[in-house]
């Protein structure tokens, strides 16, 4: 007796379903539609199953934003964009050297969105030195004035986000305060209803071994301040864009093309490392019993299909792809050939995409093919460094510069209040860039430089 259907007594045999229509409909059936397109880098943002269970666990909100669910890992992937694509990873360190990297200075303060058409007058030399004085006195940076704002801003280019943690201590009667950078890969929110007072978890490692040995450090945010060893702390946080928790860098419509680049470069290096000999492909005759080309072996292997299987063993979306492509002949066919397939070595296709992906980058980042050293057609320029950083990158810097610096004089602000010396709010810091004297040389020049006469005359028509 057969039944099929949920009936009986029916002596029809039962027709069982090919396990490759099988995997065509369970396919189909999770074929995303025009607006469910899935993510072009999933294995790359995909958390563990660990830090899954620790962000649920110790109720943390990972950088994906979400309060449930996970999604942490995006944050290493940008970290590695910076560092593994050259051109991002050179756009942010230049960006950063120009924006914080020449002399600390002092200013006076002025409202940062406001111009109402007053003139400022300059510091005098003994306001500055009083400000020194203070700041080296009762302020401290970690790292030092200049690489402690590096980070800062480094860190809000890489993937979005700043911390600096504040710590006000009594050292024999006399108030200090401390002023260190946090990484954001040190840093996850507290899972938080929109009306409480956030709190920020802070541990090197997320891992529930370390956690349960070492608890994280909860520390709010400003206006907020906790009381750890002696010391009142409290948390500042920048960053871009509008999203509810984590910032995201200011350059992330060329992130595909970031991508791209160390995928190039990855795609090359496991060449030279892995495939001297180049690829080959064997093809071979069957032995008349058991096929070389196999989809039972494939599916009991865990793979989808035998194609499925070849593609993980010998492409280079394999964690380790090997050079021999297998291929089966019909029984008492002709004898095998072996063909050699030559690596991808096309120079004018990485030279044309990776231009492709350098313009979008720089494009994302507001920099110059000049900026950056490279090669560009001067016309009649005799200055063109200068003059395209004065046109072109001054605008960029300055806003880089200023966006980093309001935050941190508001943060020295706070410090001041804390140490009783409100007067001192009177004055900023700022950086010079590191060619200031070649830029204020070229402004002075094109200001004494007499006006060219315009030719008001009407052209004649072209025939």
């Amino acid at each position: 007796m057969h039944t099929q259907n949920g009936c009986c007594d029916d002596d029809s045999p039962t027709v069982l379903p090919s396990p490759k229509e099988e995997l065509r409909k369970r396919k189909a059936g999770r074929m995303p539609v025009l607006f469910e397109l899935e993510n072009p880098i999933p294995q790359e943002v995909k958390d563990t199953a660990e830090l899954s269970e620790v962000i649920e666990k110790y109720k943390l909100v990972p950088y994906a934003g979400l309060t449930n669910g996970t999604g942490h890992s995006t944050l290493a992937w940008y970290l590695m964009l910076a560092k593994l694509s050259p051109t991002n990873g050179a756009v942010i360190d230049k960006l950063t050297k120009y924006a914080v990297g020449g002399r600390a200075v002092f200013v006076r303060s002025e409202n940062p969105d406001y111009d109402i058409g007053e003139e400022t007058q300059p510091l005098t030399r003994q306001e500055k030195v009083n400000y020194q004085e203070s700041i080296t006195q009762f302020i401290e940076f970690d790292g030092g004035v200049r690489n402690y704002h590096r980070l800062l801003t480094w860190s809000l280019k890489a993937q979005g986000n700043a911390w600096v943690e504040m710590s006000v201590t009594t050292v024999q009667g006399q108030r200090r305060v401390y002023l260190r950078h946090v990484r954001q890969t040190h840093v996850m929110y507290m899972r938080t209803k929109a009306d409480e007072m956030r709190i920020a978890a802070i541990s090197p490692i997320w891992t529930d071994a370390y956690l349960r040995k070492n608890p994280p450090r909860t520390i709010p945010l400003y206006p907020n301040f906790t009381v750890e060893d002696g010391a009142q702390k409290t948390l500042f946080h920048l960053k871009t864009g509008d999203n509810n928790w984590y910032g995201r860098p200011d350059s992330q419509s060329a992130d595909l093309y970031k991508y791209r680049e160390v995928q190039d470069a990855i795609y090359v290096v496991k060449q030279a490392a892995n495939n001297f000999t180049g690829q080959i492909i064997i093809e071979v005759e069957d032995d008349g019993q058991d096929p070389a080309i196999n989809e039972n072996q494939a599916w009991e292997s865990g793979f989808d299909s035998f194609a499925d299987r070849i593609i993980e063993n010998y492409t280079q979306r394999g964690k380790d792809p090997m050079s021999a492509f297998v291929t089966s002949r019909p029984f008492g066919s002709k004898p095998m050939f072996v063909f050699q397939v030559a690596p991808n070595t096309n120079q004018a296709w990485y030279k044309e995409t990776g231009i492709m992906s350098e313009n979008y980058i720089l494009g994302a980042h507001g920099a110059t093919l000049r900026f950056m050293g490279k090669d560009a057609s001067n016309g009649f320029s005799t200055d063109a460094f200068v003059s395209d950083y004065v046109m072109n990158m001054e605008p960029v810097i300055n806003d880089l510069r200023t966006t980093v610096m309001v935050f941190s004089n508001s943060i020295l602000s706070v410090a001041w209040e804390a140490l009783g010396m409100m007067q001192m709010n009177d004055i900023s810091l700022s950086f010079q860039t590191p060619i200031q004297s070649a830029i204020d040389q070229y402004k002075t020049t094109a200001a004494n430089q007499p006006a060219q006469p315009v030719n008001n005359r009407p052209q004649p028509t072209p025939i």
